[in-house]
């Protein structure tokens, strides 16, 4: 299995995830290792945001994955994506 979790991929994830974590400011850094939660993903955001990275990286997340450790850091939902990202998708 290849690793997809290159540069590209991640700035597109944290991209994506970013706007859905209102207590991150803009200009911080992206914590990958934070609680979600404690960055403001409240259970509708989570929502939204399993819909914005099926769209970004056109992948389908099967329910059997969407467990609340997935959800519970940047890190965490960045592991559970990257086998469904195919290679070609992480080219930019």
């Amino acid at each position: 299995m290849a690793n997809v979790q290159t540069d590209s991929v991640v700035q597109r994830f944290q991209a994506v995830v970013r706007p859905h974590l209102r207590f991150l400011k803009q200009t911080d850094p992206f914590p990958m290792g934070e609680n979600l939660g404690k960055l403001g993903l409240d259970s509708m955001a989570a929502i939204n945001l399993l819909l914005d990275l099926e769209k970004e990286f056109q992948i389908q997340i099967p329910d059997s994955l969407l467990t609340a450790e997935s959800f519970e850091t940047g890190e965490g939902l960045m592991n559970m994506l990257s086998p469904l990202i195919p290679a070609e998708s992480s080219g930019g």
